[in-house]
């Protein structure tokens, strides 16, 4: 594995030096790659919930609707597909 060197500044430092006091992290290392997870996760839902908005856009343009819209149900589902991508 690589060694990578990042100027993280003040803030960021203290809070891995956080971190690791909680004893939820043994090392910056773990807690950098706890965060670049998240971060890479978080990237992938937001990729799904764009790639279901342009296919409700598409449906919409060809004249699909449905006659029993409920904003409720359109949040439920959209928090179900970004929970479960793919």
């Amino acid at each position: 594995m690589s060694t990578t060197a990042l100027s993280l500044g003040p803030h960021w430092e203290e809070f891995i030096r956080r971190e690791i006091a909680t004893g939820r992290y043994a090392s910056a290392s773990e807690v950098v790659r706890a965060a670049l997870r998240d971060y890479e996760d978080k990237g992938k839902r937001l990729d799904a919930l764009r790639a279901h908005l342009a296919e409700g856009i598409e449906q919409a343009d060809r004249g699909e609707f449905v006659d029993d819209f409920s904003i409720d149900k359109v949040i439920a589902n959209a928090g179900k597909r970004a929970a479960n991508p793919g």
